[in-house]
């Protein structure tokens, strides 16, 4: 039973370290290539962590469906014979998956024997 209490722990701080690097990150993008007017769109994301009676947890990201819909690459559309180029703002799917991928690896290899040692000292302090 104790080993469950502690896998559970590796995988809520892991869960709530990655939604901290992934705010952070995503933020700091944003406001370099995005010009805010509102900032409605950095400041409404929201980030959640459940775990329920198993080793299962869940991480979900909110946020304005506009956030997908800047990220998406544009077709280019004539205008008077010329062809316009829309620009696409890289902001959610690399952050999205670039994390995905970082907490699969981290799940499957950062539990060892010293970190598990390490979280049961300290959750018994």
């Amino acid at each position: 039973m104790e080993d469950a209490i502690i896998k559970k722990e590796f995988v809520r701080r892991i869960l709530k370290e990655e939604a901290s690097r992934l705010e952070r990150n995503q933020g700091l993008q944003m406001r370099k290539i995005l010009h805010f007017h509102t900032g409605t769109l950095e400041k409404e994301r929201d980030f959640n962590i459940h775990q329920e009676a198993g080793l299962d947890g869940k991480l979900t990201f909110k946020h304005k469906a506009y956030e997908r819909f800047l990220d998406l690459k544009k077709k280019p559309q004539l205008k008077r014979g010329r062809r316009i180029k829309r620009k696409n703002y890289p902001i959610h799917n690399k952050f999205v998956f670039g994390h995905y991928y970082v907490i699969a690896n981290r799940l499957m290899v950062d539990f060892t024997n010293d970190v598990a040692a390490g979280l049961k000292r300290e959750m018994e302090r």
